[in-house]
């Protein structure tokens, strides 16, 4: 079958309208690709968003239970008493307590004067916060029976003081000497004790 001039007259609107139709159509198919486009970058940002989002909740709820440890340890030491001024009178008072109750033969100690905690008390130093780390040098002496009394005797003290009480060293030697033992003690102890506390800040 021939076109002539007279068809083709007569399709031109048809023609035109296809060809504005083919446009219309991939001008919403360019529409449609980048709407896609769009969206997809959009709930990539979303997603990104969000994911920081319960990032920052993680780590707030993080710091809240860290924060919640410190407090929770702080209330420990001020309930035991470690914060504030040191309590010697009472320190003295429980000593001679126990050492009634345990009936030890000999019993000698001797305070130095309180000094900021040096880093062989804590290797990190004496600065926590608002506080400074001190500590009370005890030189300690005592004759026992057996070892075992020296730490009953220290784990007993650390449960009714109000302080931290760390052991720097301990020598325990035989008594050679029988007018010294009485009460038939049979070892001596010569102990260097650290008693720890906080204090506020200067």
């Amino acid at each position: 079958m021939k076109l002539d001039a007279k068809d083709f007259k007569r399709l031109q609107w048809s023609i035109a309208f296809l060809v504005l139709m083919a446009l219309v159509g991939g001008g919403s198919l360019w529409s449609a690709l980048m709407l896609q486009k769009n969206g997809e970058k959009n709930i990539k940002q979303a997603t990104a968003a969000r994911l920081e989002v319960q990032g920052k909740l993680a780590r707030a709820r993080d710091e809240e239970q860290e924060l919640r440890d410190k407090i929770g340890r702080y209330q420990a030491l001020k309930d035991r008493g470690f914060i504030g001024e040191e309590k010697r009178l009472d320190w003295v008072e429980i000593i001679a307590r126990i050492k009634a109750a345990r009936r030890l033969s000999k019993l000698e100690y001797e305070f130095a004067p309180q000094r900021l905690a040096d880093s062989g008390i804590l290797p990190g130093g004496a600065s926590a916060g608002g506080y400074e780390i001190v500590s009370s040098q005890m030189k300690l002496r005592l004759n026992l029976l057996h070892e075992g009394e020296l730490l009953d005797f220290l784990t007993e003290l650390r449960n009714a003081v109000q302080a931290m009480v760390q052991v720097r060293s301990c020598v325990i030697d035989p008594i050679t000497d029988r007018a010294v033992r009485g009460n038939n003690a049979q070892l001596k102890a010569d102990c260097t004790l650290e008693w720890i506390t906080l204090r506020e800040g200067k």
